[in-house]
């Protein structure tokens, strides 16, 4: 039987564009809503992985566990597009069409989206069923090579062994013992023949990162996973312009940063970077590491060497590098895309060149903002949880980062147990049995603070009373 720890009515509002259109009217989304259990709120054992996202076009689910039951939902068309069963190493190319999607499954799935194999120009960082960039297995649907420097590197931040098993084939593309620093990498050569085939990668320790490069248009992860940090290593290749821009972004502090060219050992930039303030490297075919005295991010997209147009799309970073949080800076070429995880959550979105703000407005969860400010740099803050893709045109690829709310459910319901087994304790100590109604009562401000605790203990992310309290009345178990 499908629980929830308390029930939510979730409303979409259909994708908006232009920032000066009213909003348009309010519309049912079609998930599960269960009876609620007369046992109280904290009953299920297992979770009922839900969140949304969106794309241009398609969407890939990458399958990690055996039976993987999977449902997308058309949130604007308020009707099921797809269901079905993936397992380990199995993947399924939904045509969604562009929109936002619900994403139900029972069991712990990436999710591509974008256009990974109807326009394969992209880049992008592989991201495992946990939703990090850094793990020890990744499973990858590669895709169809259209240029010379289409390449992927596997990233070894300790020593490694590290081995590539094709699938779709069950053949063995190479193994390779790599050094800390180092990488394993898949050229032109290699990926030619591998375009439509999902791809293994395993790894000895939990400290490689798989980068899938047939175009800019990503922003970079480090050796915690994170897309925030202070040590970076990507490649900057020379897809579509025969340079790329690695831009260096400072959150609230003066960086002071070095980038060294890995093969020549070179210094391509050595300086500070003022808070809130981009530097910009235009690059070709180039290795780099990136270090900085403080948190900053790397992202390889068109800045400098393309102004506007370019066809990428990339998740924003945030301040604390997981891709859903209260504060982005980024660049895009022309669009932003805002999705709110939460109800009631107010956003601003300022031209950090100008200090003019471009929007301003209030989404609830699973509502996405469609803005058309143009080529530049933007800061977006909200109140509440959101994530923020950068972009233009219908080609791009990236993985969603709404399977690290996965991560953070699974957290929130051993702090739910706890907390019903203490609730039940301290009833037993009055000589009383637990009322369902405490059972399902909201988290006191204790309680709040545990979860809060946790979380940011375990997971590294912030989040607020609020937060915290609407994630558990939106998550769905069973036993």
């Amino acid at each position: 039987m499908v629980r929830k720890i308390a029930l939510i009515l979730l409303t979409l509002l259909p994708l908006n564009i232009s920032a000066q259109e009213a909003p348009p009217q309010l519309a049912k989304v079609d998930v599960p809503q269960p009876p609620k259990p007369s046992s109280g709120a904290f009953t299920g054992s297992k979770l009922m992985y839900t969140t949304y996202f969106y794309t241009a076009t398609e969407a890939i689910v990458h399958g990690y566990e055996q039976d993987t039951n999977v449902r997308i939902v058309s949130l604007e068309q308020n009707r099921t597009i797809w269901t079905g069963k993936v397992g380990p190493g199995e993947t399924q190319l939904v045509p969604t069409g562009k929109g936002v999607f619900g994403f139900l499954s029972d069991k712990k799935a990436s999710l591509l989206v974008g256009t990974p194999s109807s326009c394969t120009i992209v880049g992008y960082w592989l991201r495992d069923e946990e939703g990090t960039h850094v793990a020890d297995h990744f499973y990858g649907r590669i895709p169809v090579s259209s240029s010379a420097d289409d390449r992927v590197i596997v990233w070894a931040w300790d020593d490694m062994t590290i081995q590539v098993t094709d699938v779709t084939t069950d053949k063995l593309v190479k193994e390779q013992k790599v050094k800390k620093g180092g990488y394993l990498e898949l050229l032109k050569s290699d990926v030619a023949a591998l375009g439509g085939h999902v791809l293994e990668f395993k790894a000895d320790k939990k400290k490689m990162a798989v980068q899938v490069y047939f175009d800019e248009g990503f922003f970079v992860p480090g050796p915690d996973g994170r897309t925030a940090g202070r040590h970076f290593r990507t490649y900057v290749g020379n897809i579509t312009e025969g340079v790329n821009d690695l831009n260096l972004i400072a959150y609230f502090q003066k960086a002071k940063v070095n980038v060294k060219d890995i093969k020549t050992g070179k210094s391509l930039f050595k300086g500070t970077i003022e808070p809130g303030k981009v530097k910009t490297l235009t690059l070709s075919q180039k290795y780099v590491e990136v270090t900085s005295d403080v948190e900053i991010s790397a992202l390889v997209a068109p800045y400098e060497h393309y102004k506007a147009g370019y066809a990428e799309h990339h998740y924003a970073a945030g301040v604390e590098g997981t891709g859903i949080e209260t504060e982005f800076l980024l660049t895009t070429p022309d669009e932003l895309w805002i999705f709110s995880y939460f109800d009631n959550n107010h956003v601003d979105v300022f031209d950090e060149n100008t200090g003019k703000k471009v929007w301003s407005g209030d989404l609830k969860a699973g509502h996405v903002q469609g803005l058309q400010p143009g080529y530049g740099y933007f800061r977006v803050r909200s109140s509440a949880g959101v994530s923020v893709m950068g972009g233009d045109q219908a080609c791009g690829a990236e993985y969603s980062p709404a399977a690290g709310l996965f991560t953070v459910d699974e957290e929130l319901l051993k702090v739910a147990t706890e907390i019903l087994a203490d609730r039940q304790e301290q009833a037993k100590k009055d000589g009383r049995k637990l009322t369902a109604a405490e059972a399902a009562a909201p988290l006191s401000a204790d309680e709040s603070k545990k979860a809060q605790r946790r979380i940011r203990t375990n997971l590294g992310k912030s989040m607020s009373p609020t937060e915290v309290q609407q994630r558990l009345d939106s998550m769905q178990t069973y036993d």
